[in-house]
């Protein structure tokens, strides 16, 4: 490929696949800074790899899966799990515009999850992801996201219970 073509294709990923990449690392890292560092390195990744996909899905799929690596890789070596409560989020961020009260409180509790039943809950039931092609981006059994799907289910039902509050069951 050109260099002039190349750095059109890059800069159209960027615009169309940025903010999705942003809100599932920021619901990840819960930092908006190291946010935009994993997403340079996911771009940077896409430019110099310069991979070749056999459809528009392929290629989203696996910018989520760099992107979610880089997430992983971020935690474990820098070993940062600062916690910020949504509401300060909300102020600072667009991750919950256009959603209503019933789900900011949803995402309330999918925030406060590890990494890997979190990574599970925002391709399954943020992104619409199936249990296959979760399983598929996470290179893991589909077995194995269900079970953290019904782990999620648990943790989640658990923290609504000792809110004393009630969360729709979108299952």
């Amino acid at each position: 490929m050109i260099a002039k073509d190349k750095d059109l294709d890059l800069e159209q990923t960027i615009n169309e696949y940025s903010n999705i990449l942003y809100k599932i690392c920021f619901l990840i890292l819960k930092n908006e800074n190291d946010v935009k560092d994993v997403l340079q390195e996911t771009f940077i990744k896409y430019y110099t790899k310069s991979p070749v996909f056999k459809s528009e899905d392929h290629k989203k799929a696996w910018l989520i899966k760099v992107s979610q690596n880089r997430c992983k890789e971020f935690l474990r070596f820098h070993k940062r799990h600062a916690a910020v409560p949504l509401d300060e989020v909300e102020q600072s961020v667009s991750v919950t515009d256009g959603m209503d009260t019933e789900e900011i409180d949803a995402l309330s509790f999918v925030w406060n999850l590890n990494y890997k039943l979190k990574s599970v809950v925002i391709l399954y039931y943020i992104e619409g992801y199936s249990v296959k092609e979760v399983s598929q981006i996470l290179d893991i059994s589909e077995s194995a996201v269900k079970k953290r799907l019904e782990r999620a289910r648990k943790e989640i039902r658990e923290s609504v219970k000792e809110e004393g509050g009630l969360l729709y069951d979108r299952t």
